[in-house]
């Protein structure tokens, strides 16, 4: 397994790859919705507003959307986005917006190793959030997150999500 990430920013290809699979990353929240609060919508419901969506995420400075890939073949992705007003001074914020590896790459180390990758690559504060119901984010984070900081990581519950807050340090270069 050779995890790596890539930017998606500029690659057309890459980019339809992961508008091909975003339905069943939503389908799965959905299905975590138990409650059918409205909270994570069926796509293609606000028509017009899903390319919006797609728009901000290729177009935003403040957002980095990275494809997953096992070796060269796409397994997943992820969007990592910047708050409009970090603190002046203090270290970059950064927020795991989104993260989706297929369900059929999972349980092989794949989402752990690109998460590792991920933080390595953004040094700073950050911001996990999982939906209080979905315990199987909950464990997966906890585990990776505790595990990439040493246990050295918060965590609180607020609004029906699991909040987890860390630092990484900037990645150290050969």
């Amino acid at each position: 397994m050779a995890v790596c990430l890539r930017d998606a920013h500029h690659a057309p290809d890459d980019q339809r790859w992961i508008q091909s699979v975003y339905p069943e990353y939503i389908e799965e929240l959905t299905d975590l919705s138990v409650s059918n609060t409205g909270v994570f919508p069926l796509f293609g419901e606000h028509g017009p507003r899903d390319a919006e969506l797609f728009a901000r995420w290729f177009r935003d400075k403040q957002s980095h959307p990275l494809l997953i890939l096992d070796g060269t073949r796409p397994v997943g992705f992820a969007l990592v986005s910047r708050p409009l007003l970090a603190a002046p001074g203090g270290p970059p914020e950064y927020r795991l917006a989104d993260f989706f590896i297929r369900r059929v790459h999972r349980r092989r180390g794949i989402g752990r190793v690109a998460a590792g990758l991920i933080f390595g690559r953004f040094s700073g504060r950050w911001l996990i959030t999982e939906t209080v119901g979905h315990t199987e984010a909950i464990a997966f984070w906890r585990a990776v997150i505790g595990t990439y900081t040493g246990a050295r990581y918060r965590e609180r519950i607020a609004d029906g999500e699991v909040h987890q807050t860390f630092e990484t340090a900037p990645a150290k270069r050969p």
